[in-house]
């Protein structure tokens, strides 16, 4: 299955991996240079973790589904242009990464991912995030820096479990208003975009407390500008959190202040 070169010209190596993951449930097939998956990892009972990060996979094969176990699936740095479809249909999987790839689009059925907590795609060719993405209930993490995206989702504050959207480096001129209903939201990084303003409720809403934005929208002491509607219920927020930093350090514990 794997080419001459993999793993010290040793096939015997990837057995012993695949042997090693059966017991383990856990396949670590990382800076392996593959081409394609091997036939054996689908076939992998148990299987919970999978690392093909670092690699040369251009495609992945729908047998992927019959991983039904799994629940982390690493394949940052390869050369993917596309997510199979069925790569919807492994029904614990909690973490997705594939960050550094070449992707343009995500499967239309990614909200059949019921149980995803982390999807990360940072530098990949995404125009546009499909509105299916919204149904991913239990989605804490969201990183999709770094790609080419002029829009959101207008149902995107349907991710009610939400805590931490990472967005900067993309084409984005708005935010959804729908995003003051992310009633977890905590963390939201929107710089390197050209957006012309924000939500009022996104401010006033949310739990917000860390918020990077580029210097268009903000003052020159660092905060929001002053006709950013909502800009005080942030203000209000963010001290709040400060000042109880403060108190936990005055009573003998460590105080991390971030902006």
């Amino acid at each position: 299955c794997l080419p001459p070169s993999i793993m010290g010209n040793s096939p015997t190596k990837l057995s012993q991996r695949l042997e090693r993951a059966e017991k383990t449930g856990v396949l670590a097939l990382r800076d392996c240079g593959l081409e394609k998956v091997p036939d054996r990892v689908v076939s992998v009972a148990g299987l919970r973790v999978l690392d093909m990060s670092h690699n040369k996979l251009t495609s992945l094969p729908s047998s992927l589904s019959r991983l039904e176990g799994l629940k982390d699936l690493s394949l940052d740095a390869n050369k993917l242009a596309s997510l199979p479809a069925q790569i919807c249909m492994l029904p614990r999987l909690e973490t997705l990464s594939a960050p550094s790839n070449d992707l343009t689009s995500l499967p239309g059925a990614i909200g059949s991912l019921v149980k995803l907590r982390k999807l990360v795609l940072t530098g990949n060719r995404l125009t546009a995030l499909p509105d299916s993405l919204c149904a991913c209930s239990s989605l804490q993490l969201l990183d999709a820096s770094r790609n080419r995206l002029a829009a959101l989702p207008e149902a995107l504050g349907q991710l009610g479990s939400l805590v931490e959207l990472t967005l900067a480096e993309n084409c984005l001129s708005a935010v959804p208003a729908s995003t003051g209903s992310l009633r977890r939201l905590k963390d939201l990084d929107l710089r390197g975009n050209p957006l012309e303003g924000l939500p009022a409720g996104l401010l006033t809403d949310t739990p917000l407390q860390h918020l990077q934005l580029d210097e268009r929208l903000l003052a020159k002491d660092g905060s929001l500008r002053e006709d950013v509607e909502g800009r005080e219920a942030y203000a209000a927020r963010r001290k709040a959190r400060i000042d109880k930093e403060l108190h936990g350090k005055a009573t003998g514990g460590d105080v991390n202040f971030s902006s």
